[in-house]
């Protein structure tokens, strides 16, 4: 159990610094998409990106994220923000 935990929090620094790298974010921003991952997990991280206080910028680019990850374009994106169920079927 414990060694799953440490693979998990392994998996979700490697992928905060990844989207530092491809933002070049500053380690503030990298460490705080770091601890938001970690309390939502990668997927609900994703789902949740609004309730998270980013810069504009970085939630644009996380958001750009979030739709290549799920395979969806801006309007089964601003569904899912209104609670809609999206046009395309896609679900997160």
């Amino acid at each position: 159990m414990e060694q799953d935990i440490t693979i998990k929090q392994k998996n979700y620094e490697k992928a905060s610094r990844l989207l530092g790298e491809l933002f070049d974010a500053d380690s503030d921003i990298t460490e705080q998409i770091n601890r938001c991952i970690q309390q939502y997990g990668a997927c609900g991280f994703f789902k949740n990106l609004e309730v998270f206080d980013f810069s504009g910028d970085v939630f644009e680019k996380l958001q750009a994220v979030r739709m290549v990850l799920f395979g969806m374009g801006e309007e089964d994106m601003t569904a899912i923000e209104k609670h809609e169920e999206p046009k395309g079927g896609a679900r997160l």
